[in-house]
């Protein structure tokens, strides 16, 4: 109900609205972000299983570690982390738009250039953007939200999960298993028009 009076708002602001370019963008990227997680889910997946098993081992044991140990977790899974944003980047790139790219970052010269185009898409598309940025944000929050219910409604039924440590544990878990690579995936395919 609340999505439809929000088309409706959004055919009578009409096409060259910000909000309106932003709700389409969306979209888009969720299409993408989508497509992306079908195409390659085993990449995906090996990238977030790390940093949510890491996650979910601190939480449930933290009081145990060593602070060595703890850091040298935390940076085993930070390393982990940049492995997943470049799978990201790999899994949401064609073939031609991964050579454009490194063609970029490759070059010193090129990267003035490239931060200069950035800066152009921003300047020009800011409200969007920002509408964008929202959109995402407000997604992110429902995600988690729909994960903490589910976590609740779960402990319900196993004792061993209505400990809180254990439902903690579970939706750290959940969220790095699933949250963050779609989140990542989807702020590369945010970034793909700035980078054209």
């Amino acid at each position: 109900m609340v999505l439809c009076a929000g088309m409706e708002l959004l055919s009578v602001l009409g096409p060259a609205s910000p909000l309106t370019q932003a709700w389409a963008h969306t979209e888009a990227f969720a299409v993408q972000t989508w497509s992306v997680l079908r195409h390659h889910p085993l990449a995906v997946l090996v990238c977030a299983v790390v940093p949510a098993a890491e996650r979910g081992y601190v939480l449930l044991r933290g009081r145990q570690l060593k602070p060595g140990q703890l850091g040298l977790l935390e940076g085993v899974v930070t390393l982990w982390r940049l492995l997943l944003c470049g799978v990201a980047i790999w899994a949401a790139c064609s073939g031609y738009e991964l050579r454009e790219l490194r063609a970029r970052v490759g070059a010193v010269g090129a990267w003035q250039l490239a931060l200069d185009q950035l800066g152009d898409h921003i300047a020009h598309h800011l409200r969007a953007e920002l509408w964008e940025l929202l959109f995402f944000a407000a997604g992110l929050l429902l995600g988690i939200l729909l994960i903490r219910w589910a976590v609740r409604g779960v402990a319900r039924a196993s004792r061993w999960m209505r400990e809180t440590p254990h439902q903690r544990a579970t939706v750290s878990v959940l969220w790095n298993l699933v949250l963050v690579p779609m989140a990542v995936i989807y702020l590369v395919e945010m970034a793909r028009p700035a980078l054209q």
